[in-house]
């Protein structure tokens, strides 16, 4: 019986997609003006039969039972489609940055609909376009949504970074102040402080003065511009330097709010600097909250030890035993001559 149903089954299904393809391809071949109606969901209809659904500027088509009908079919759907693309890359073009969506994976989504994702360019603040679009469509209309998409993001590094970027065309900067201020372009916005050992080293008090004026903080253990720790800035930074950086697959931010996270086990070395945290054995923590309880530590005795208070464990967010471990492996790894 189940045998029998599930034949039946198919046989209804093939009777009913050849009855839609035979009456579309006749309409088809005596070139009547096809009109194509798309739902809210996607669903694309011709003379009242589905023959797929568009996702943004992709047109999925439903399967027919040769490949020459497909052909036909899509031919006929992309012809009956094209006021709706006309029209939608014009909504498009118009639409405002706030009805736009950057992924985490660097897909760009307008309305919940994908619509192209990002590219590699000549640096991380210079990304390109890729717009997800059939080739049936014309040039014009590729360009205006690639264009669209790339102003987009254009503006959105701007706004996002644009201390970084102002700081970067400083020309009052020379020397050791210009390298670093290179360096913490080039990192967008967060360095570790021994990695620039030497440059920080050789800055001038005036030097520092004109980089802290553009927002940047020298902390103990990190180089960093504190409003690029916002939820806007890391998941942006994360995107653009997995980009650059040419990984197939890019991890998510931590929550906003957290200043602690597990650490995971298979996480690229960069990515907690870029998420604006500093790894410390099975945990990391936020750099700004490092910086705090450093300043807390500073007059302890690290050697014979203290009594951690209420104000450290809220700062790191741990339990007083989550803090002995997260203190105990931050020491022994950015400090390992303290435990000899």
């Amino acid at each position: 019986e189940d045998c029998l149903s599930d034949a039946l089954h198919q046989a209804l299904t093939k009777r009913f997609v050849d009855r839609r393809t035979s009456i579309l391809l006749k309409k088809l071949k005596d070139k009547e003006t096809l009109v194509a109606e798309v739902n809210e969901f996607g669903v694309v209809m011709i003379e009242g039969e589905r023959i797929g659904s568009l996702d943004g500027f992709k047109f999925r088509q439903d399967k027919t039972s040769s490949s020459e009908e497909d052909k036909a079919l899509r031919q006929a759907a992309v012809l009956a489609l094209q006021p709706h693309i006309v029209l939608s890359s014009e909504k498009i073009y118009l639409a405002a940055d706030s009805e736009f969506d950057i992924c985490d994976q660097g897909e760009i989504a307008w309305n919940g609909c994908k619509v192209g994702k990002l590219q590699k360019g000549s640096n991380r603040l210079k990304p390109l376009i890729e717009v997800f679009i059939d080739e049936e469509i014309s040039v014009d209309i590729r360009l205006k949504i690639s264009k669209r998409l790339q102003l987009l993001i254009d503006r959105k590094i701007s706004t996002i970074f644009e201390k970084l970027l102002n700081m970067s065309n400083d020309q009052d900067l020379t020397g050791s102040a210009k390298g670093l201020a290179y360096r913490l372009v080039e990192n967008l916005g967060i360095i570790t402080r021994e990695s620039v050992y030497d440059e920080v080293k050789k800055l001038a008090q005036d030097d520092r003065a004109k980089l802290r004026k553009h927002g940047v903080r020298f902390g103990q253990f990190t180089i960093f511009f504190p409003i690029l720790l916002k939820p806007a800035a890391t998941n942006l930074r994360l995107v653009l330097s997995s980009l650059y950086l040419d990984f197939k697959f890019f991890f998510s931010p931590p929550l906003p709010g957290l200043v602690t996270i597990p650490s995971l086990s298979n996480a690229p070395a960069n990515y907690y600097r870029d998420c604006g945290y500093r790894l410390c054995g099975d945990r990391a923590i936020r750099i700004d909250m490092l910086e705090r309880l450093a300043d807390l530590l500073r007059n302890k005795n690290s050697r014979q030890g203290f009594e951690a208070d209420s104000e450290m464990l809220s700062i790191t967010g741990t339990s007083l035993v989550q803090f002995v471990k997260l203190l105990y492996d931050f020491l022994f790894q950015i400090h390992p001559k303290q435990l000899l």
